[in-house]
């Protein structure tokens, strides 16, 4: 009975079939991960690269990227923008030309005055004036906030803090080479007049624009293509361990 035993063991034994290793090491899992991320990004560059670059080329107005144009009505004494924030403390490696240029342009039936002072001077200047600030301009219709108050004491032609502006009949264009701090842009008829009604968009010129998308392109079309060679080198490895195995 013994040997009977044995021989039945035996003979199991060398009936299961041998385990298969894996050729699909931790290493080669980690570097397809990897590599797949890195393709990700890559991607994501390339298109952000085309997408920067058609803009540049093809939505630009006289080298502007302009918002749309907005009809701004308002009940007040002046229109003025929620504060812009450029950065308080200018660094070192960021140089003003990286802000670009803004241009704002304004027209209505009445003269009107379009200028861009520091939010300081400018909420000292409309502190205790009747006027509206600009929250939104970017939906279907501008929102606006409503501050109560007087008429100003002196037209907006009249102030000396105003770093760039333009005032008179028909369509006005301010143009200004940004700077770092915190700024507010502001639209009033040029005699004070209460009621305002204008049409108005804003615009920004960046010429480092286009460097930065065909940045992108050459960086995501390398990253994207060393991808694939990357998942391409690690199958055809593990595909060629299989056949030797």
């Amino acid at each position: 009975m013994t040997d009977n035993g044995e021989q039945r063991s035996t003979s199991n034994t060398a009936a299961s079939p041998a385990r298969p290793r894996s050729n699909w090491t931790a290493g080669r899992v980690i570097g397809m991960v990897f590599a797949s991320i890195g393709g990700l990004i890559g991607l994501a560059l390339l298109l952000g690269g085309i997408a920067l670059l058609a803009a540049y080329a093809f939505a630009r107005d006289d080298g502007y990227f302009n918002s749309d144009h907005k009809q701004l009505v308002s009940a007040g004494y002046a229109i003025a923008t929620e504060d812009i924030d450029l950065g308080v403390d200018e660094v070192d490696w960021a140089p003003d030309e990286i802000l670009g240029n803004v241009r704002v342009q304004v027209e209505g039936d009445r003269p009107a005055f379009v200028g861009i002072g520091s939010d300081d001077d400018v909420d000292r200047y409309l502190g205790d004036v009747a006027h509206d600030e600009l929250v939104d301009f970017d939906g279907d219709e501008p929102e606006f906030a409503s501050h109560e108050g007087r008429a100003p004491r002196t037209p907006p032609g009249e102030q000396d803090f105003w770093v760039a502006y333009s005032e008179g009949s028909g369509e006005q264009e301010l143009t200004w080479d940004a700077e770092f701090g915190r700024w507010t842009a502001v639209v009033m008829n040029a005699d004070v007049a209460w009621g305002i009604d204008v049409e108005a968009d804003a615009g920004v010129k960046l010429d480092w624009a286009i460097w930065a998308g065909l940045g992108m392109l050459v960086v995501g079309l390398l990253m994207s293509v060393g991808a694939v060679v990357v998942i391409l080198l690690i199958g055809r490895r593990a595909s060629r361990d299989s056949t030797t195995g």
